[in-house]
């Protein structure tokens, strides 16, 4: 995998302005005092810790909502470190500079240089790029998708049937990267007999599900343990529509200015596959489908915002608008966001 320059340099002042960001808020702000009140251990602020605990293996079923790569990974890494909290955030920051290099790889193959930066930039602007380097799914599960996406079109199936097992081991959306691995195959006509081994991508998913099924009796427990996250399965768009009714409310948004903005990314999110759908290639727009529409089959909207931060085609076709003011508009925008939503996490307040 070659490394760009250009890329790694974005990717130090990114990490060092987000880092900047959090130490400023954590020492200017009042703590929630919902979690330990240390500058490390607040990388791993809600989800976070549930990733730290699972490391040493599910003590609770509520927990088997979280997918297992990522905290045997940091268990694994623990081993070297000797501190759980440090092996998170590495795990996290290397899979994020390595995703980077990835992406900026992916639309400079598909669409040029100049659509390569601009799509870059486009995703770090955005206010949920901080969690990247956090105790979260979020770098680890990108750079496996961005490599699956990668390794395909350069005909390394093999490797490409690794990273999209390891994605669907990781996140239930790593489905939408195995998916639309199989999509791509067929339509670029190397779905053959003699590449039968890439029907092992969901073997990640299939072991986790094995394994539930010895552990619970159910090979798809982790649905029925979201509902501990008063998660269950809905019309899909229901919730959306429930948040709607809520927001027409008068006084409402002035009491719950965060379902406001989950309203506006969620539906910037479905604006956005769409246009994904009718401008990008089948994978990109099967693969942001279906990583959008899981979590409206959910009641509630909370963390949409989250997750669009890994469906990446959004983020190429952000790279399209040549406006300038458009540009400037989206990157200020997501630039005091951004700002807000870190401070908040690393203060232990509910973002996303």
């Amino acid at each position: 995998m070659k490394l760009y320059s250009n890329v790694t340099i974005y990717f130090c002042i990114w990490a060092v302005s987000v880092l900047t960001i959090f130490y400023l808020g954590y020492s200017g702000i009042h703590h929630s005092g919902l979690f330990a009140d240390d500058f490390i251990k607040s990388f791993a602020n809600w989800d976070g810790g549930h990733y730290l605990g699972i490391a040493d293996g599910y003590d609770q079923k509520f927990q088997y909502a979280f997918f297992p790569l990522y905290p045997l990974v940091i268990n694994l890494f623990s081993k070297v470190t000797g501190n759980i909290f440090t092996s998170g955030i590495l795990i996290s920051a290397v899979s994020t500079f390595f995703a980077f290099h990835f992406f900026y790889n992916l639309i400079l193959m598909d669409f040029g240089k100049e659509y390569a930066k601009k799509g870059l930039l486009a995703l770090m602007f955005f206010p949920m790029s901080f969690y990247f380097l956090t105790v979260y799914t979020e770098g680890l599960f990108f750079l496996l998708t961005v490599a699956t996406f990668v390794f395909a079109r350069r005909k390394l199936l093999v490797l490409a049937t690794i990273t999209a097992s390891l994605a669907s081991a990781t996140r239930l959306a790593g489905l939408g990267v195995v998916i639309s691995l199989f999509a791509f195959l067929y339509f670029t006509k190397n779905l053959k007999r003699k590449n039968w081994f890439v029907f092992f991508a969901p073997l990640g998913f299939i072991l986790y599900c094995v394994y539930l099924q010895n552990q619970t009796g159910d090979p798809f427990y982790f649905l029925q343990a979201e509902r501990y996250w008063n998660r269950s399965l809905v019309l899909p768009g229901s919730a959306l529509a429930h948040s709607f009714k809520l927001l027409i409310t008068p006084g409402f948004i002035g009491q719950n200015f965060n379902s406001f903005l989950d309203f506006i990314f969620t539906v910037f999110g479905i604006v956005m596959t769409w246009k994904v759908w009718k401008k990008l290639g089948i994978d990109y727009a099967i693969f942001s489908i279906i990583s959008l529409f899981l979590p409206l089959f959910s009641p509630t909207i909370v963390a949409i915002p989250r997750y669009l931060l890994t469906i990446f085609p959004i983020f190429i076709l952000c790279g399209f608008y040549k406006n300038q003011y458009i540009v400037f508009f989206y990157q200020t925008f997501c630039l005091m966001l951004l700002s807000a939503f870190a401070i908040l996490f690393i203060g232990g307040y509910w973002v996303s």
